[in-house]
């Protein structure tokens, strides 16, 4: 493992179930290598989501966001602060109609808008 890669790891271990944008990743990584180059970040981040190592997330309207935890999950982010908020698949009833013929639904990928409780909403705990 390269020294880069460590540093995004360990920036998104530091970020913690925040969703960092690659931005943020950036940022945090500089702090352990200030060499460190944005695209670095970037190609490094592609590469492990490619990979399955970590989860891209891709926001309407904004930038990607990185999930560290890359099992099936979903997403709520609030319209207002952006924070995202993690929804397991287990917990979540969504049912997809419509498929083709002989078409597996092998992942899912959803994100969902809302108003968080900091934010005025009342339906997140």
């Amino acid at each position: 493992m390269t020294q880069q890669k460590k540093a995004v790891i360990e920036a998104l271990s530091e970020a913690g179930g925040t969703h960092p944008t690659a931005e943020t990743v950036y940022l945090l990584a500089k702090k352990r290598r200030p060499s460190i180059a944005m695209g670095t970040v970037y190609r490094n981040l592609s590469l492990m989501a490619d990979a399955g190592e970590i989860r891209r997330i891709t926001v309407p309207d904004g930038a990607d966001r990185f999930d560290i935890f890359p099992k099936d999950h979903f997403h709520i982010i609030c319209s207002r602060c952006a924070r995202m908020y993690d929804i397991p698949v287990a917990d979540a009833e969504i049912t997809v109609k419509g498929l083709p013929a002989g078409v597996k639904l092998e992942a899912t990928s959803l994100v969902m808008e809302c108003i968080c409780p900091a934010c005025g909403g009342d339906n997140i705990k």
